[in-house]
């Protein structure tokens, strides 16, 4: 991946960060469509990042339990904000790598 590329992905993730922090983990972020389609537009942009799909997928999946009482909305936001953690660090440590590749 360019570092250009991994750049950009790393601002964006950065960007969701700030977002997400705005937002109250007390407020469903499943029932907001605004939401889902920044999501739709994330995936459609980058098809081929393994690492949006996962947080997606992780997104679908928590909703999910959310709906069925099997996590609180609390829950589901700290989870959510680990997993998209750890994806930024791995972009940045991929970000460096490339750096010194060159």
């Amino acid at each position: 991946m360019k570092p250009r590329k991994i750049f950009l992905i790393i601002t964006l993730f950065f960007c969701m960060a700030c977002a997400s922090e705005l937002v109250s983990a007390a407020e469903n972020f499943c029932k907001d469509p605004e939401s889902w389609e920044q999501w739709d537009e994330l995936i459609q942009k980058y098809p081929d990042d393994l690492d949006i799909h996962a947080l997606h997928a992780l997104r679908l999946g928590l909703c999910a339990k959310i709906e069925r009482g099997d996590i609180t909305v609390e829950d589901s936001f700290t989870i959510f904000e680990n997993a998209r953690e750890a994806i930024v660090e791995k972009k940045k440590g991929e970000a460096k790598k490339e750096e010194e590749d060159i």
